[in-house]
């Protein structure tokens, strides 16, 4: 059964969503007075607010508390794989089925990469990197096993990841990036959310499904949602809301799928464009 809708809030949206990295968080993972500013008053005029990250929920939880988000607030995490309450409870779950996370793994040993399989709060990872470490956050609220071959390990166990991820240095992904996109096509999502990370999940599981998901769930209309990203993982959300909104505009390909383009994080972008909404309303 859906919930019932939020009451007009006479603004032009009743559901703001927002990606984490680059968008409100700024490379040293710090958010803004002004932005937080901004969601409150978005939230006092009744619009409902989503996070949507690749991080995963233990991640996710952290920085969408820093953002107000308590309780029956859900976040959109791994992706879109997974959509969780604050308070834990799952919405929404989709994995990868076996055999095509070890087609994605071996062939990812081919090619020399470092490869690592995201599960329910622990990882599966090539030996550990400071990459690794830092983009963890709090490496002690997720296990971490450290294995030569995530593929000899899968093989072994029985298990689903809810999404792979693929790391080589940031010059050498163009190289292999859309190669991937081909060998994968129609079968999995391939998309690079970080300068070194492409993230490889099922079909399903990607932002826009999850915010679909949520859209359905509430009764919100597709064209009254916002979303703000500014990497390649958020293009499909930025297609599928009534305004998608490109942070920094840097990605050409991001660039193409938001209605316009906002500056970056470090020059609070979002909030900007928030208080102009609001004031326009």
């Amino acid at each position: 059964m859906s919930e019932s809708k939020n009451a007009s809030n006479g603004l032009p949206f009743d559901l703001g969503v927002f990606d984490l990295d680059g968008t409100v968080l700024n490379r040293d993972l710090q958010i803004t007075g002004r932005t937080l500013t901004a969601l409150r008053r978005l939230r006092e005029r009744g619009m409902r607010l989503v996070v949507a990250t690749g991080r995963h929920y233990a991640g996710a939880r952290e920085h969408a508390r820093r953002l107000d988000f308590s309780g029956k607030d859900p976040v959109i995490c791994y992706g879109g794989a997974m959509v969780r309450r604050m308070d834990g409870e799952t919405l929404l779950h989709r994995t990868v089925e076996r055999e095509s996370s070890l087609e994605v793994l071996e062939w990812a040993e081919e090619r020399g990469l470092h490869a690592r399989l995201f599960f329910d709060g622990r990882i599966v990872s090539t030996p550990r990197t400071t990459n690794l470490l830092r983009n963890l956050s709090h490496p002690e609220i997720m296990e971490v096993a450290t294995v030569d071959s995530p593929a000899a390990w899968l093989r072994e166990a029985d298990e689903k990841p809810t999404k792979l991820v693929l790391i080589d240095s940031p010059d050498d992904v163009a190289g292999w990036l859309e190669e991937a996109r081909k060998s994968f096509a129609g079968r999995l999502f391939v998309t690079r959310s970080l300068p070194h990370y492409v993230e490889v999940g099922s079909l399903e599981s990607t932002k826009s499904r999850a915010l679909r998901f949520l859209c359905k769930r509430w009764g919100v209309e597709p064209d009254r949602t916002i979303a703000f990203g500014d990497a390649e993982n958020d293009e499909d959300m930025l297609r599928f809301a009534g305004r998608g909104v490109a942070v920094g505009g840097l990605n050409a390909r991001v660039r193409e799928a938001a209605d316009l383009v906002v500056p970056p994080v470090d020059e609070d972008g979002v909030a900007a464009h928030i208080e102009q909404l609001l004031e326009d309303h």
